[in-house]
C-alpha cells in the first residue's frame, strides 16, 4: 500500500469519528458521503498502481508532471539547403494605347 492511499484511509476514518460528534443528520450523510469518496479515491490508485507496467514511473496525483523538453539549440537544429538563385524578373505586361487620336486627354 502507497503512502497516499494510506493517506486516502486516514482520511476516510476522521471522516467517520467526526460523524460521531454531530446530531444534525445533514452534517452526518456529508460526512458519510466524504468518507465514501476518500475510500473510493484509496481504491482508485490501488487499481491503478496494479494496472501500471513496473517499468513506469507512479507519479502522486499532486505532483507536477515533469517539465517539457526544451528547445533544440541552434547548433541541433539542421542545416537549411543552400539558397538558388532567384529566377529572372518578369517584365509586367504593357498597355495598350487604346486612346483615340481626337481625344483631348492625349493632346
Amino acid at each position: 500500500m502507497t503512502e497516499l492511499v494510506k493517506r486516502y484511509r486516514q482520511n476516510a476514518e476522521r471522516c467517520l469519528r467526526l460523524i460521531q460528534n454531530f446530531n444534525d443528520s445533514e452534517a452526518k450523510r456529508s460526512l458519510l458521503a466524504m468518507a465514501n469518496a476518500w475510500l473510493m479515491l484509496a481504491a482508485q490508485r490501488e487499481k491503478n498502481i496494479k494496472a501500471t507496467p513496473a517499468h513506469e514511473p507512479i507519479r502522486p496525483t499532486d505532483e507536477p508532471p515533469p517539465p517539457p523538453h526544451e528547445p533544440p539549440t541552434i547548433e541541433e537544429l539542421p542545416t537549411p539547403p543552400p539558397i538558388e538563385e532567384p529566377p529572372p524578373a518578369i517584365e509586367p505586361p504593357q498597355r495598350l494605347n487604346t486612346a483615340k487620336s481626337d481625344d483631348p486627354v492625349q493632346s
